[in-house]
């Protein structure tokens, strides 16, 4: 129990990280003000920026929890005798 509770902190730590990486480049090519008129909304800078942050760690926690989930070992059964 420990050592999932570790893993998804660690993936969720991983995933913060990757999202502020992420939204720098991805803002430092767009300007959000242009992405809110784009959609037709009025959001203001502060507003594109959390909405494109949180957008960006959710899909980063979903590839780490993804890759998590396909990495655990597979219980092995012992194979029956027979006598």
């Amino acid at each position: 129990m420990r050592k999932t509770a570790r893993n998804y902190a660690i993936v969720g730590w991983m995933a913060f990280l990757m999202a502020i990486a992420a939204e720098g480049l991805f803002f430092s090519v767009f300007d959000p003000i242009g992405l809110a008129l784009a959609a037709g909304r009025e959001w203001g800078a502060l507003d594109a920026y959390s909405i494109g942050f949180f957008c960006f760690w959710g899909c980063f926690a979903a590839a780490g929890l993804l890759a998590l989930r396909l990495t655990q070992a597979v219980r092995e059964e012992r194979p029956r005798r027979y006598a």
